[in-house]
């Protein structure tokens, strides 16, 4: 019977061997099947190393495998942006790199375009790395032109001081850097942040590398010291429509002078002084001749 039992167990113990030993390798296959090694962005640029609004770009990134025995498999690289970018016309902004060799650096490119009215300094691209078992995302940075180099201030005829309700009269001469000929070129001035202008003036047409002079009239009633901002929009020969700040400068407003009431008030007693006399003489005159007949008519009856 004892014989039997340790027969038994003898069984189920090179049952259990011959279980484990089988599941062992699949589970550790499976463990090393699951493992993905991490994709970074090494290095980056975009054209020109800055975004111009309005303007078309590419961005490029190098894209490296930080593992040094390991390769990808099935890589999928998308790139987010936010509003105001998109891809060009016929482009992804997603990029299939399948395997990637251990420690392989591979640099690709995407086709954007940056929208006229973006107006934030900075864009941020989301970067993110897609393969059989892992998903990690990395942020990069690129600056936006923002101040404006499409067109050149060479000088500006702009008051410091005025008082409340007075014509004001600026002047800006400006040079146009762009390589292609603008149409329906209009300037407009802006007080603070209204979002109205307070004048506009159409300047029409300028040709590429032109400069102009144009002069603008406008009032501010509110006294204080206030932004001028001059704002200029035009149409590009893609039938794109962009606006940029020329220049910008302060203004202080005072109240009205006095000076002018003053002198009328001067006058107007000058000339009420005058007036009088006259009468005070008129009356002394009326008032001889009537002594005078009275003296012949009282000698004519005696």
């Amino acid at each position: 019977m004892n014989k039997r039992i340790g027969i038994l167990i003898s069984l189920l113990f090179i049952f259990a061997v011959l279980t484990f030993g089988a599941v062992t390798p699949v589970e550790a296959a499976e463990s090393e099947s699951v493992y993905e090694p991490f994709v970074v962005v090494s290095t980056y640029k975009v054209t020109n190393d800055i975004i111009n609004p309005g303007k078309s770009f590419e961005l490029t990134i190098v894209v490296e495998n930080t593992d040094e025995k390991t390769a990808t498999r099935g890589l999928l690289v998308s790139l987010v942006f936010p509003d105001g970018i998109n891809t060009e016309y016929g482009s992804s902004n997603q990029i299939v790199l399948n395997s990637l060799e251990p420690g392989e650096k591979r640099e690709i490119s995407f086709k954007l375009y940056a929208s006229p009215y973006y107006s934030k300094s900075t864009v941020t691209f989301g970067i993110t790395f897609t393969s059989e078992v892992r998903t990690s995302t990395s942020y990069i940075y690129a600056p936006v032109q923002l101040d404006m180099t499409s067109f050149k201030v060479v000088s500006q005829s702009i008051p410091e001081e005025v008082e409340a309700g007075e014509k004001i009269a600026a002047s800006l001469s400006f040079k146009s850097v762009l390589e292609e000929k603008l149409s329906n070129v209009v300037l407009s001035v802006y007080v603070d942040r209204d979002s109205s202008p307070i004048a506009s003036v159409n300047i029409g047409n300028i040709t590429a590398g032109a400069s102009k002079t144009q002069s603008v009239t406008f009032f501010i009633n509110e006294t204080g010291r206030h932004t001028l901002r001059f704002d200029l929009s035009y149409s590009m020969a893609e039938g794109d429509y962009s606006t940029v700040e020329l220049y910008s400068g302060k203004i202080l407003v005072n109240e009205p002078s006095e000076t002018e009431y003053v002198e009328d008030n001067n006058v107007t007693e000058e000339e009420l002084s005058g007036q009088d006399k006259l009468i005070i003489l008129g009356c002394l005159g009326l008032s001889v001749l009537l002594g005078i007949g009275i003296v012949l008519i009282a000698k004519k009856y005696n």
